[in-house]
């Protein structure tokens, strides 16, 4: 059975880091010829419940990480913002914090507008034949993937397994992921207020006479008119379709422990708000901070952190102690369905033994 070590929010100091991430060390030798590659989220423009900067810098310290070969890094997305191309989304990190001389440089992971692949031959079980990610994990000898543990658009909820698929893959990844997936407008609640126009990437929506309408031919399927319609008129049939869209992410996540070696990975359990970091209105935080997971299996830590909120006092009324607090706010999606997925790919196990700190 997996051990997942639980820093609780009381212990977080640097004494506490250094002992919740003891055990975890990375197999290939540190040197002036190995790069380790710290996997975060640096936020969307206008969000704030992302990972701040000198928590990243805690988890460098306490794995003792060399400074000449380990970077911050992320990859580009497919709608509108700062984070579609290298240099934009490298300025929003740094606006955001990861610019402080402690830290190392931080690097975009599928090049300057999120062309450069690195392709990973998938097993004949899995839908995905090929997974398209991002070029610099054929370069990177070691990985430290660091999330943000909190709800989710698409997936219920967005923890490591969520950050690997989606966050390791290129463009073109992240557009087959999506691809299954593609809203439409529900004319009754719509106010033609253009919202949406404004923030999609791929002008995949057009305004009508007296509607809006979204060309499916177009649309990349990313999410982000859903999250930003202030009338919620914006509406996706959430059927097989979204299984496929869970599945593809899973398989990506899968590719991505094979494209490189991930000694530990580590869930921060704050700011926990409905919505991901990609997005610029996140919602009310939903539990008090919990605290910080590690643990070298990410099916076991993403399962101990959906206990650990499932267990939490909400706050305000989003669910009760020992209800899913991701399903209770979006009932029509199940972020189970990813440890199933997950489990059964081989990535992980569900089992698992939380030693608290």
């Amino acid at each position: 059975m997996t051990e997942v070590r639980f820093l609780p929010k009381a212990k977080m100091n640097a004494i506490g880091y250094e002992q919740l991430l003891a055990p975890f060390k990375l197999k290939n030798t540190p040197s002036s010829k190995s790069l380790t590659a710290l996997k975060i989220h640096p936020g969307e423009e206008g969000n704030s419940s992302y990972i701040p900067a000198p928590l990243i810098k805690e988890i460098i310290t306490a794995l003792k990480l060399p400074e000449n070969s380990c970077f911050l890094t992320d990859t580009t997305v497919l709608y509108g913002g700062r984070r579609m191309t290298a240099p934009d989304y490298m300025n929003l990190a740094y606006d955001h914090g990861f610019r402080i001389p402690e830290l190392p440089p931080f690097i975009v992971a599928d090049g300057l507008t999120g062309t450069e692949e690195y392709y990973v031959k998938l097993p004949d079980s899995c839908q995905t034949d090929t997974a398209r990610l991002a070029a610099i994990l054929a370069q990177t000898d070691n990985a430290v993937v660091i999330s943000h543990f909190k709800g989710h658009l698409l997936a219920g909820f967005g923890g490591a397994i969520k950050h690997l698929g989606m966050g390791w893959a290129s463009k073109a990844g992240k557009l087959y992921q999506h691809s299954s997936v593609v809203p439409f407008i529900n004319n009754k609640y719509c106010t033609l207020c253009e919202v949406c126009l404004a923030v999609c990437g791929v002008s995949a929506i057009e305004k009508k006479t007296s509607s809006i309408e979204i060309n499916s031919d177009i649309c990349t399927g990313c999410g982000e008119c859903i999250g930003r319609c202030p009338s919620s008129a914006i509406k996706i049939n959430w059927n097989q379709e979204s299984d496929t869209f869970i599945r593809r992410m899973a398989e990506y996540a899968f590719a991505a422990t094979t494209a490189t070696d991930i000694p530990v990975y580590v869930n921060f359990l704050i700011n926990i708000s409905p919505d991901c970091d990609c997005m610029k209105n996140e919602g009310a935080y939903m539990v008090e901070d919990i605290g910080v997971l590690a643990s070298s299996d990410p099916v076991a830590l993403d399962q101990a952190s959906l206990d650990l909120v499932t267990q939490a006092q909400p706050i305000g009324d989003n669910a009760a102690v020992g209800q899913d607090k991701f399903k209770k706010i979006r009932p029509d999606r199940d972020g189970n369905k990813q440890l199933e997925i997950a489990e059964e790919l081989g990535i992980g196990s569900r089992k698992y033994q939380l030693i608290t700190i």
